[in-house]
């Protein structure tokens, strides 16, 4: 009696799962309940911001927290910019009025975000600010009341809304605690003249909700008195709302939402007077960030939807089986609940304890790659579970087809995840806080997917029992084993029974035709790699609000000018205020002669409108507005830091250059600037020997962006190509083909990044600036480690089949013929999953030909679509191309170089196994 081989651990998982389907079931169904019904919702958790996540040491990062330890009350970290324009033609005084109606309502605002955040300044400049807004409120309130009168346009506004009555009865409150008695009395006469029921309705000013007003700190306009010719043309106004909140922080897309609404009502409330032409867009930093995320979650929503409805389309056409479909998807929704609920819950645990080893954070474009993994490898999962039990099913009942159909794909369900895994937990060594939570994140979703359909779905299958093919009928005794390659082992027959027999008569011929195909995409994709764009206004298309009003702001006015770079200069030792102001101005005057630089704001020039050679007569006006610019809110407290520990050593310029503050000429400059900066910190000639100088704002964050990432990919490239070998070798055990398996994903790569290049050359035209910063390593991560499912999906069919019968060519035909049509079938799910991602580009405009008009408001996120388009070509690459043909011959050629002589090659006809014989 021959000895029985022992149970492998995929044969006690298999005894396990089918023994105790129900319970297994029950519980994952229940768990995913559990899960969906009391997990915090992913939104309410998400981190976000690209600055936020650069490491502490970057120069940028330091800057900015040295801004924030000495002007915590002026740190302004972007913008909402207002733009009223009329098709570069002059505002008419209609246009005027309403936006004067926009602009009261803002300050109002303003004064009751001020007063609510009081806690966060001292009082007496907290009541100081309150009151100079409503100061604004109600001189621009009466502005507009007279703009409509001279239009004869009163009776086209509702009497409710002609006036902010509410601003008068605010002022008033807050004079009286000022202690204005006499003043606080007028305001309240005025008030109740207006509405003589005010008193019974109006809520106290710090008793309303700052809901998402709460990161608004200041705001310039066009009808500030001393500051607002530099936010005035005739063809345009602005009016700025900065944030204390980083452009792409969550927080700035209710700020956004919030400003776009009171917008909206404000054209909607004077609609007589709005004529053809006239916009109001919002654009600035925190615009374009907000918009960002905005476009982030419609493409998150479009994708998910796109998903499933692709998944069930290739479902039903693969299987024509209704269960068939249901089982996956439900598989699959269970393993997105679980795994999106077990990571919310330790997010916010992370967030509780604030221990450092223990730290998990989700951003908002993390949930599309969960999604769209999840659903791609975990249907792949399904299928290959499910195509093996189609063969066990014919040669055994039920319940051992069940057992070995599990038995035999576990081994090969947990290596080809395992590499994915291992691929995207690497991602935990970048340096850049986004990359290094992310990767982890989604390679825990994926194991616990893979859980799932290890257990959840070969328990349903075993539930359901053969049914679960219907229509079709499954039998023991129902197909003819020859059909289905039997153990005996004939000649395997079909479309990929042929393909497996012509590459391995030809292996050198088809390995080398195979290569030379993608040797020269993949060298432009190398030569190419770094053709990024970190320019994040390029994520949008040109239709979204806030690049349209860039382009507005860039006819009339100096973008720069709206998001300048700060420079922080901190001495060696305090010196006297005098001498602290003077090294001030010589280093201001030295700043113009330095490329690119248009103006710079200092304690003497705070709008940066006298350059040195400049002459201003002591009596003009430009001297008179110099002297009062000094005492303005915009120039109190933000040059010179009052705290004790950096008084009389701390200096902060604002230097507007020349260009786009998220170009990458912008970039060139403020890097030779920093260059210069930091040579008079080193020559002992200059008066800033020994000090420490820091650029903050938009453009030196970018290029620490750049800087980090840049360096995160090289690490991580290498890294990841380590741990995927490794994988693989604990799978395969070959190292010759483990090797060569990495070399064809790498080549994958570069084919795949140089023709997404191309293709997004010729798509964008000249609106091409690069493809998304993120893009080449999401790419390559993604590729390396998910592209290594199918091979090893094919490769360990073969060594299962050359264990059984010998011989690697025949093995070899055999795992082709028969896992061809299933692995193609997982490779178009992959790539359509993938392939969704691009959906926010084109969706709306195929829904809009069924009668669904498309949000004109509703941006795409280039950076999404690109890295959709990206992946889908990539798997495509790989399941039609390097599996189908490089993998193959790879092998084929292995087997002939460890043959030795080979006898004369039998006909086509013969059985594929004699030529071993």
């Amino acid at each position: 009696m021959l000895n029985q081989a022992p149970p492998t651990l995929g044969d006690r998982l298999a005894s396990l799962v089918v023994h105790n389907r129900l319970t297994i079931v029950v519980f994952w169904l229940v768990l995913a309940v559990i899960a969906s019904l009391f997990s915090p919702d992913w939104k309410s958790i998400a981190y976000d911001g690209d600055f936020e996540y650069l490491p502490a040491s970057m120069p940028s990062v330091a800057g900015t927290r040295l801004l924030d330890q000495a002007f915590p009350t002026q740190r302004s970290r972007s913008q909402i910019v207002l733009v009223v324009a009329r098709d570069s033609l002059r505002l008419t005084r209609a246009d005027e009025a309403v936006s004067l109606d926009l602009l009261r309502h803002l300050y109002h605002r303003l004064a009751e975000v001020t007063l609510a955040k009081g806690d966060s300044l001292p009082q007496g400049r907290c009541y100081a600010m309150a009151r100079e807004f409503l100061d604004a409120a109600i001189r621009v309130d009466e502005l507009y009341f007279s703009a409509l009168a001279e239009l004869n346009a009163t009776d086209a506004v509702s009497p409710d809304d002609l006036r902010i009555t509410l601003a008068y009865w605010d002022r008033a409150q807050l004079l009286k605690q000022m202690g204005e008695p006499e003043l606080a009395a007028s305001d309240l006469e005025a008030a109740t003249v207006l509405d003589l029921a005010i008193a019974d309705h109006a809520t106290p000013i710090l008793d309303r909700p700052l809901d998402a007003w709460s990161t608004w700190i200041d705001m310039h306009s066009w009808q500030d008195s001393i500051i607002g010719s530099q936010f005035a043309r005739p063809e345009a106004r602005l009016a700025i709302l900065m944030s204390d909140a980083e452009l792409a922080a969550t927080s700035n897309i209710g700020f956004l939402a919030a400003v776009e609404e009171l917008r909206d009502t404000v054209l909607k409330r004077n609609a007589a007077l709005v004529s053809p032409g006239l916009e109001i867009l919002a654009t600035g930093s925190a615009a374009i960030g907000g918009e960002t995320l905005t476009a982030a979650r419609d493409a998150i929503r479009y994708t998910e939807w796109l998903t499933v409805l692709m998944i069930l389309a290739i479902l039903g056409l693969v299987y024509r089986a209704p269960l068939l479909v249901v089982i996956p998807v439900v598989s699959i929704a269970v393993a997105i609940a679980v795994s999106s609920g077990l990571v919310a819950w330790l997010t916010v645990l992370s967030k509780w304890l604030d221990v450092g080893w223990f730290d998990f954070r989700v951003f908002t474009t993390s949930r599309i790659f969960v999604v769209v993994i999840l659903f791609g490898a975990g249907t792949d999962f399904c299928l290959f579970l499910i195509s093996r039990l189609r063969e066990e099913a014919a040669l055994a009942e039920w319940s051992q087809a069940c057992r070995k159909s599990l038995a035999g794909v576990s081994s090969a369900l947990v290596g080809s995840a395992l590499t994915t895994i291992v691929g995207l937990a690497m991602l935990f060594i970048a340096q850049f806080g986004k990359f290094h939570y992310t990767g982890p994140i989604i390679a825990l979703c994926l194991a616990i997917g893979l859980l799932v359909c290890l257990t959840f779905t070969p328990a349903m299958l075993a539930l359901i029992g053969p049914k679960a093919f219907w229509p079709s009928m499954i039998r023991v005794e129902s197909i003819p084993s020859k059909n289905l390659g039997n153990r005996e082992g004939v000649r395997p027959t079909g479309l990929w029974g042929l393909i497996a027999l012509r590459l391995t008569r030809h292996p050198w011929l088809a390995l080398s035709l195979g290569i030379g195909l993608l040797v020269p995409p993949a060298w432009f994709g190398f030569r190419n790699e770094n053709e990024v764009t970190y320019d994040i206004s390029s994520q949008l298309d040109d239709s979204a609000e806030s690049r349209r009003g860039l382009r507005i702001l860039e006819k009339s006015f100096d973008i720069g000018a709206v998001n300048p770079t700060t420079i922080l200069v901190s001495l060696p030792a305090a010196i006297e205020a005098s001498s602290l102001r003077r090294a001030a101005k010589g280093l201001s005057e030295s700043l113009y002669g330095r490329d690119g630089v248009l103006a710079v704001r200092s304690a003497d020039d705070p709008l940066g409108d006298f350059p040195p050679d400049r002459a201003m007569g002591l009596l003009s006006t430009e001297a008179w507005k110099r002297r009062a610019l000094k005492t303005h809110r915009a120039a109190q407290n933000y040059f010179f830091s009052d705290l004790p520990q950096h008084n009389g050593r701390l200096v902060r310029l604002d230097v507007v250059i020349d260009g786009d503050p998220f170009g990458i000429e912008a970039a060139g400059r403020v890097t030779e600037l920093d260059d210069w900066l930091h040579k008079q910190t080193t020559d002992e000639a200059s008066p800033f020997f020994g000090s420490q100088m820091f650029l903050t704002g938009t453009t030196p964050s970018i290029i620490d962006l750049r800087a980090i990432t840049l360096s995160d990919n090289r690490r991580i490239k290498v890294a990841v190509v380590i741990a995927v070998f490794i994988a693989l070798w604990v799978v395969i055990r070959r190292f010759s083909l483990c090797g060569y398996l990495i070399a064809t994903v790498l080549l994958t790569y570069y084919a795949t990044l140089g023709l997404t290049i191309l293709f997004y050359r010729i798509a964008y035209g000249d609106g091409y600036v690069g493809l998304d910063w993120k893009l080449p390593l999401f790419l390559f991560v993604i590729l390396v480690a998910v592209g290594q499912d199918y091979n090893v999906y094919l490769v360990t069919r073969i060594i299962e089949e050359q264990r059984e019968r010998g011989g690697w060519l025949s093995a070899l035909r055999r795992a082709v013929a028969r896992t061809g049509g299933i692995i193609t079938a997982c490779g178009i799910v992959m790539a359509a999953t993938f392939f969704s991602m691009t959906a926010s580009a084109w969706l709306p405009g195929l829904l809009s030909l069924f009668g669904r008009p498309p949000d004109p408001n509703q941006a795409s996120l280039r950076g999404i679509v690109e890295l959709g388009f990206a992946l889908g070509l990539g798997v495509m690459i790989d399941t039609f191309y390097v599996r189908t043909v490089l993998v193959p011959s790879f092998v084929a050629v292995m087997d002939r170089a460890s043959s030795g002589p080979r006898l004369p090659r039998p006909p086509d006809d013969l059985d594929a196994d004699s030529e071993l014989a």
